[in-house]
């Protein structure tokens, strides 16, 4: 059995040192070709179009020379990672790598707290503000958690003033492409 070159997940037809391809359902063409063929009398004496067997399908040039471009790339990535001994380090670099983990956990750890320190401080300001409110309607309305969802077609913030009709003629064109395309052919 020859071995299977890797090649790029989106292509469909995967490349292999011998020259033949190995496209995803090619076990079943290779099992039919196996099989007697039929000597009905319909079918005596025609030619079938895979005479000689069953042929490549081609493989596009452009499939072919990312496969050999990145060869290499590929070739690492389904190699295993080389291991870290340990017992090679002297005591000097395990001392080093050490530190270098606690440092980096501190600063994980103070981020985090940094980061929960600032939400506290939202929600505390937040309760002060819902306070702060005249009593009644307008501060009972303002406990009120709001449970709905997020609005899909929101404005955002934009660098230059809006374009008339340009949102309205987007619309138009989607429109009009899902409903039959009339308005591409313009």
């Amino acid at each position: 059995m020859s071995p299977i070159v890797p090649v790029v997940p989106s292509a469909r037809v995967v490349a292999r040192a011998d020259g033949l391809s190995g496209a995803p359902f090619a076990a079943r063409a290779y099992a039919s070709k196996g099989k007697k063929q039929s000597k009905s009398k319909s079918s005596q004496g025609k030619r079938s179009k895979a005479r000689g067997g069953m042929q490549a399908p081609p493989v596009s040039a452009r499939v072919e020379q990312t496969t050999k471009g990145n060869r290499d790339v590929y070739l690492d990535v389904i190699t295993p990672p080389e291991t870290y001994d340990v017992e090679d380090s002297t005591p000097e670099e395990l001392m080093e790598y050490e530190a270098r983990a606690k440092a980096y956990s501190r600063a994980k750890m103070a981020a985090s707290r940094a980061f929960q320190a600032d939400i506290n401080e939202k929600i505390r300001i937040k309760k002060a503000a819902v306070e702060a409110l005249p009593e009644g309607a307008v501060r009972d309305a303002a406990r009120v958690e709001d449970l709905s969802l997020f609005p899909l077609k929101r404005k955002l913030p934009t660098h230059t003033p809006p374009i008339d009709g340009f949102y309205e003629e987007k619309q138009r064109l989607a429109e009009e492409a899902v409903s039959g395309g009339a308005a591409l052919k313009k």
